[in-house]
């Protein structure tokens, strides 16, 4: 049931969407510093402009010019200052019974410049102007054709750096017919001077043909002209008349009529010794329409919130009223009469379970209070569930339920053990034990239902197979050291520890261990399978003489020497430690191959590095293998012509020294004063004769050095004289 108390329906009042023009504005200034040049004073501007406007377009830089001199009519400079962010204002009435149309719109941008200006005898003007006005404003004639003008003063001698006021907020941009007003317009002030509210004349600027004058125009400005009865003081119609605090800049009053009125609030600000500083003026246009109201109390059904039929006592309530303020719910609890609650979006605990009618009132103490209720049911949640227990080996399986589910004394239980219970299905609080025809996972269900309420709780029974475990290796024979790699078959379906004597008095706990035995001999193996999940039990298999170890050999050798040339490359090989009846092999490195030869001599054909393998087998066929490495060297040899002919005839051109098995290699020539003429660090270039310069050396001796380093890393310095001849 819902109950309305007061229901006010208002007429939309639609405004005009073709208006095309300004609805307002003001300038302010604040010092931020002073330097050589003066003070400097940052100016606002702010405009005001009608969303639905086509026309009188924000400037994107708007002329503002500084007067100065006794008339103020002297241009001190004009700033052309770019236009900020546009930022719409909300359309808001501080009446919660009341909505605005939705066609009302303001938007607004400032422009903001700094200049610097030296204090002056007779203070400065600070001005922007623009037209035009909305020609649909009720309360000045032909207001169309009106511009306006946002003016402020810089006080004569201003050595202090005065900062004018400025409003805290911006105005509203609609007022509600017949609702009573109470508007801040007070302002924020820096310097501690005295404030002064009053309604005061709109200022014209501009012109139709002239809509944004640049620069604009110098003092005296003329007031727009109101129609009677409308005057500053009376700006529109009203009762009580609206007026404006002197002290507190609040605006009050009633309009009772709808329309667009154009009015003016002046703050004035007074020094200490009462002399009017500067006058800060809002200049807007207020838009009065009829308001309409739509509340509408409505607390959310339970329909919409399932999950608290079931959920115990304790209850939240979203809210989905309209334009509620305050609110005030009934919860009608039995237990606890006259209990309330103020919040949006309250929780409450009734005292116990069952229905309740819940009623929501909101805007308590307006006259559009609304009444609505709703219904909820309260009832506990069944938290379904259930515990087993009995022997889960397949063998021998029989399962006892017990359910543990929460109940109010009137709840039915519904079983289902699926396809391989020994009963598929029972009706009942605790049902017979149950046997499982199969191993595995058995899905076992219980659902409950009470008082409409219902919920199912699903757990696994799992019945496990009966355990076997088995014994397996690779390979059971081997030579010592012997690594066995062991593993276990074992058939189950749950946890087991294992514990594998491996018959040397070394044991481990892995399932699939990896063991090597050092010392040759026969060993027993155990295994003990420890099932300590489903089927409980203990299996232990005992391998007698399981792993057998036969000894290795041991391979050793002696390689005499390890280092030769390849002209004394002869190689000797002794074994040091195999018995008689080992098989021995032999391997040379470069295919040459010896069997059972304990002693042995090899000539290598070839230089280079070999890697000798000496293999000793035996009578088990385990075998061992020793290695040793063997450097064959080239010949290092180094032969020096005395004598060389450079002289283009195509014989013995070149003096160079002929290298054989060498790592590194110089050659330097020396004149007779011992200065260096030629240097060489490869074998294949040698001296062609000539200076350094390109030009022929005379005939004559020249002394050479040789330093080289053989394979082996052997030293080679050799030093001679070599003859030229021409």
């Amino acid at each position: 049931m819902r109950k309305v108390y007061i229901f006010i329906v208002f007429l939309l009042f639609s405004l005009p969407t073709n208006a095309a023009h300004l609805v307002g504005g003001e300038i302010s200034y604040r010092c931020v510093g002073s330097n050589s040049n003066g003070n400097v004073y940052q100016i606002k501007l702010t405009i005001y402009r009608d969303c639905n406007s086509s026309g009188a377009p924000f400037d994107q830089t708007a002329p503002i010019t500084v007067y100065g001199g006794a008339s103020q009519n002297v241009a001190v400079q004009t700033l052309n200052v770019s236009r900020g962010q546009i930022v719409g204002i909300p359309a808001v009435v501080a009446n919660p019974c009341l909505q605005t149309p939705p066609n009302v719109c303001t938007e607004k941008a400032t422009y903001t410049a700094n200049v610097t200006l030296q204090p002056s005898t007779h203070g400065y003007t600070i001005v922007y102007q623009r037209c035009c006005r909305n020609n649909t404003i009720t309360n000045v004639a032909n207001s169309g054709a009106w511009g306006s003008t946002y003016h402020i003063t810089i006080p004569p001698q201003d050595s202090v750096c005065n900062g004018s006021a400025r409003f805290q907020s911006d105005p509203p941009i609609v007022m509600c017919k017949d609702d009573s007003l109470n508007v801040d317009f007070s302002v924020l002030e820096d310097d501690g001077d005295s404030i002064y509210y009053s309604l005061c004349q709109p200022l014209t600027g501009g012109s139709q043909n002239n809509p944004a004058p640049n620069p604009p125009g110098a003092p005296p400005y003329t007031s727009v002209p109101f129609v009677f009865p409308y005057s500053s003081g009376y700006p529109m119609p009203s009762n009580p008349a609206i007026s404006l605090d002197p002290v507190t800049g609040i605006l009050t009053g009633t309009p009772t009529g709808t329309g667009q009125y154009v009015f003016a609030v002046c703050a004035s600000e007074y020094d200490s010794n009462g002399v009017l500083l500067s006058t800060l003026r809002r200049d807007y246009q207020f838009n009065v329409t009829t308001c309409q109201s739509n509340v509408q109390s409505n607390p959310t059904p339970q329909i919409y919130q399932p999950n608290t039929l079931c959920n115990g006592t304790t209850v939240t309530i979203p809210d989905s009223s309209l334009n509620g303020t305050n609110y005030l719910w009934i919860w009608n609890d039995p237990t606890n009469p006259g209990a309330t609650s103020t919040g949006q979006n309250p929780t409450y605990t009734y005292g116990d379970t069952g229905t309740y009618t819940i009623q929501l009132v909101i805007n308590v103490g307006w006259p559009c209070t609304d009444t609505a209720e709703v219904t909820y049911e309260l009832y506990n949640p069944i938290n379904a569930g259930y515990t087993f227990n009995g022997p889960v080996c397949f063998d021998e399986n029989l399962i006892t339920f017990q359910n543990q589910s929460s109940n109010g004394g009137l709840a039915e239980a519904t079983w289902d053990f699926g396809p391989n219970g020994s009963i598929t299905s029972f009706n009942g609080w605790n049902p017979p034990p149950v046997s499982f025809s199969t191993w595995g996972d058995q899905i076992v269900s219980l659902t409950v239902t009470e008082q409409g309420c219902e919920e199912t709780y699903v757990d696994t029974v799992r019945i496990y197979r009966r355990p076997e475990t088995d014994v397996t290796v690779q390979n059971q024979i081997g030579c010592a050291p012997f690594t066995v790699e062991f593993w276990d078959s074992t058939i189950t379906d749950g946890q087991v520890i294992y514990n594998w004597d491996f018959g040397d008095g070394v044991l481990s706990n892995d399932s699939a261990p990896v063991y090597t035995y050092t010392d040759p001999g026969s060993y027993d193996l155990t295994l003990t399978v420890y099932f300590i999940e489903g089927c409980l039990d203990t299996i232990t298999v005992y391998y007698d003489d399981f792993i057998t170890v036969y000894p290795s050999p041991t391979s050793s050798f002696i390689a005499d020497p390890t280092a030769a040339t390849i002209y004394t490359s002869n190689i000797e090989i002794t074994d040091l430690a195999s018995d008689p009846s080992d098989d021995i092999i032999t391997s040379m490195g470069d295919g040459s191959i010896y069997y059972n030869q304990r002693s042995l001599n090899h000539a290598y054909s070839d230089t280079g590095w070999f890697q000798v393998e000496h293999v000793v087998i035996n009578t088990f066929d385990c075998p061992d293998t020793s290695t040793a490495m063997i450097r064959i060297n080239p010949e290092t040899l180094i032969f020096v012509p005395n004598a060389f002919t450079p002289d283009g005839d195509g014989n013995n051109e070149i003096f160079k020294p002929t290298a054989v098995g060498i790592k590194t290699y110089e050659l330097r020539i020396f004149n007779r004063w011992g200065e260096e003429i030629f240097f060489s660090d490869t074998p294949e270039t040698g001296w062609d004769g000539n200076l350094p310069n390109g030009q022929q050396a005379p005939f004559g001796a020249y002394t050479w050095s040789v330093f080289s380093k053989g394979q082996n890393d052997k030293l080679i310095k050799r030093r001679g004289i070599v003859n030229l001849i021409r």
